[in-house]
């Protein structure tokens, strides 16, 4: 009997531990979203702008997570900017608030993800997810290891209102299905092989297109970006115009520029590098040996992305 009770303990806490293991919503952190919320809610009943600023900074700053507390560092974020966007963008804040107090609708997708990356990499260590808002710098980045999403732009879809921002973050919203694909390229980030900030324009491109790629393999979905479809549409003369550059540390013409950028979509190195993976993974037999060459690349060697790129054949098959 006390041999049956020992082998019944030891299977219950076998089950209990895969359990737990399998369990990615411990990973997810949304207390950011309730305490902006209500240091919003707060702030707007009062006149005098040195209090409201003082009051969002007690309510929703000082009371960061771990991962607001990097994201504001790394963004620079102050509660006076927060009030300030508040008063230039009231419509924007008014009709983003519901879709970020739903975004736990989305962490069974989310769990989906951890689970289909566990099997499609096995070397897979899942990070933490703070949902925070920011102040419209970025919908997500991968700081300390940890995935930090701004839930303010990741969220926003077409049905926000969206006229008192930029054009490009229109555009964009005009086509955001949810937070989830901005998730999975993010969580991509955070297994990567990212040794030394300080690349060429190939490494960067190569780092945040196969962000895009793999995030492709995730989702079971398309990338819905404007550089997708026009790369698509133009990758003779893009990669006429990117092969002169690619070696050099200037990505102006084709990363983070979105305030500058004219006469073509922003961030058309997110297609180049998204491309150039993409083939490699066709041209490979062995697909799980390609997503290892994909997460152990190091961006900021010269050498290994340009024999990534050479192993790709992308060179010879643009037309």
């Amino acid at each position: 009997m006390k041999h049956v009770f020992c082998l019944l303990f030891i299977c219950l806490f076998s089950v209990s531990a895969v359990a737990q293991k399998d369990d990615f919503t411990i990973y997810i952190e949304t207390s950011d979203i309730r305490n902006f919320w209500n240091a919003y809610d707060e702030a707007q009943k009062i006149n005098n702008s040195e209090q409201k600023i003082s009051t969002f900074q007690k309510l929703y700053v000082d009371k960061a997570s771990p991962g607001l507390k990097d994201f504001i560092r790394s963004r620079n974020f102050t509660a006076e900017q927060w009030i300030e966007s508040f008063d230039s963008k009231p419509k924007f804040w008014k009709s983003i608030r519901n879709k970020t107090k739903k975004i736990q609708k989305d962490f069974k997708n989310i769990e989906n993800l951890y689970q289909n990356f566990s099997h499609l990499y096995a070397d897979f260590s899942p990070p933490k997810i703070y949902f925070t808002i920011g102040n419209l710098k970025g919908g997500g980045t991968v700081i300390n290891g940890n995935l930090i999403i701004g839930s303010e732009l990741a969220a926003s879809d077409a049905t926000v209102d969206y006229l008192e921002l930029s054009k490009n973050y229109q555009d964009r919203m005009k086509i955001n299905s949810g937070v989830i694909f901005l998730t999975a390229h993010e969580l991509v980030h955070t297994q990567q092989n990212l040794k030394d900030i300080k690349t060429n324009l190939l490494g960067l491109c190569l780092k945040e297109g196969s962000a895009d790629f793999i995030a492709e393999l995730l989702t079971g979905k398309k990338v819905e970006a404007p550089y997708i479809e026009y790369g698509m549409q133009h990758q003779k003369s893009l990669w006429n115009d990117f092969q002169k550059e690619m070696g050099s540390e200037d990505y102006q013409n084709w990363l983070s520029n979105t305030a500058t950028i004219k006469d073509r979509p922003a961030d058309l190195g997110y297609f180049m590098g998204y491309i150039i993976t993409k083939k490699l993974y066709e041209k490979s037999e062995d697909k799980k040996s390609a997503i290892n060459i994909m997460m152990n690349l190091d961006f900021s060697n010269a050498a290994e992305t340009e024999n990534f790129l050479e192993q790709s054949g992308y060179k010879t098959d643009v037309k």
